[in-house]
């Protein structure tokens, strides 16, 4: 199977032949709670082809690396090395300081609910574009998120196909990297913006 596989994703990768079946997923519900009773209590996960998440993996392990340099210091998500604990760390930190310092101390916390649906592919697209990504990078992840559909299953039964017009889709092995890069600029806006606690790091 070596040579058929090879032959494959040298396709999907170098000529972009990704067929509608192939980018096509399948969204299953996942519960937040022991007994969901409303929408919001369950996560939607996209089950997607096996073709397409391994050249996902082979697009997203070839981007890890310019993460670190790319994304702003305060960025933990999908950087190596850097886990959320040390986000929480940071913040007690930063609230031990002010209570020993006795300074005025405000802790803004954003949720931002739904996010990887909320991701606009003209700017995804355009943010790539701005961090020097090559052309031929930018047109294969365009290609990977051009005439996407997507069906919903609940309960053993399923939707009709929906044309996917915005995400990065929960499932995908590509996602976590692209949704950083999104929320990037809005990190450096506030650092620019907000004059917080400045803590020396070791």
């Amino acid at each position: 199977m070596k040579e058929d596989l090879l032959k494959q994703f040298s396709e999907m990768f170098f000529d972009r032949k990704l067929t509608p079946q192939q980018k096509h997923g399948v969204i299953v519900l996942i519960p937040k709670t022991t007994i969901p009773a409303v929408p919001a209590d369950y996560r939607p996960i996209t089950l997607l082809n096996n073709d397409y998440k391994i050249m996902a993996r082979i697009i997203a392990s070839r981007l890890q690396p310019v993460l670190v340099d790319l994304l702003h210091p305060s960025q933990y998500c999908g950087v190596p090395g850097r886990t959320i604990l040390e986000a929480v760390a940071t913040v007690r930190e930063a609230i031990a300081h002010a209570e020993r310092a006795k300074t005025p101390l405000c802790v803004i916390s954003l949720d931002i609910k739904e996010a990887f649906d909320k991701i606009s592919h003209s700017y995804l697209f355009s943010i790539l574009q701005s961090y020097g990504f090559s052309n031929g990078f930018i047109d294969r992840i365009k290609h990977m998120f051009t005439d996407v559909t997507s069906v919903v299953q609940v309960n053993g039964n399923t939707s009709r196909p929906i044309p996917i017009h915005s995400s990065v889709r929960q499932g995908c092995p590509l996602s976590m990297a692209l949704f950083t890069l999104c929320l990037n600029p809005l990190l450096h806006r506030l650092d620019q913006q907000l004059h917080g606690i400045r803590i020396q790091q070791s």
